[in-house]
């Protein structure tokens, strides 16, 4: 699986990926575009596939419901290998595209409501993109869906304090580790399959 990765890819930042959305013309939170890549993932989306960018972009554009060209294409798949790299890494070097710490905890809180409901519509496309309606969900994986979805209704008008970070901190650590976790799964599930 490294292999076809070469060597690790620097995950872009935020602002970086807002940028280019923005100058796209598009409204898409940047943290709900990777949420939406990760879902995919979740769902079993593979990079050993020779076609896995083109099935990605489409699934993105779906999920999303934006249209993605030009330096976006390009975006989405250094964002997509640098998440990849990110995840099968032993030291669990994943990590979400989000603000950074020192944004207002509004935008932080919008944006892991928007990355948390990137997911889900990540995952949701790639079930449908794999014809996987009907297969048979994992408990675990369920439950994992299930907290998401009651995640993404986070309350984004917190005021800034130390609790408010705390329990911020907290939910994108489990996020975080579940999101890994369900990928991990996936690409073990494809693995045992071929």
């Amino acid at each position: 699986m490294l292999d076809l990765l070469g060597a690790f890819e620097e995950m872009p930042e935020w602002d970086e990926v807002a940028d280019l959305l923005f100058n796209a013309g598009l409204t898409l939170n940047p943290s709900e575009l990777h949420g939406v890549l990760v879902g995919l993932m979740g769902a079993g989306f593979s990079p050993d596939d020779k076609h896995h960018l083109e099935q990605t972009l489409v699934s993105v554009e779906k999920a999303a419901g934006v249209q993605l060209q030009g330096e976006l294409v390009e975006m989405v798949s250094r964002l997509n290998l640098a998440t990849l790299s990110a995840i099968v890494d032993t030291d669990y070097a994943f990590r979400m595209v989000m603000p950074d710490d020192d944004d207002p905890i509004e935008q932080r809180l919008r944006s892991f409501s928007n990355w948390v409901t990137g997911f889900i519509s990540g995952f949701t496309e790639g079930m449908t993109a794999r014809k996987a309606i009907g297969a048979t969900i994992q408990p675990e994986v369920a439950e994992v869906l299930k907290d998401f979805a009651a995640i993404a209704q986070v309350d984004t008008d917190q005021a800034e304090s130390e609790d408010a970070e705390r329990q911020l901190e907290e939910l994108v650590d489990y996020a975080r580790l579940a999101a890994i976790s369900l990928v991990q799964d996936a690409m073990n599930s494809k693995e045992l399959e071929a």
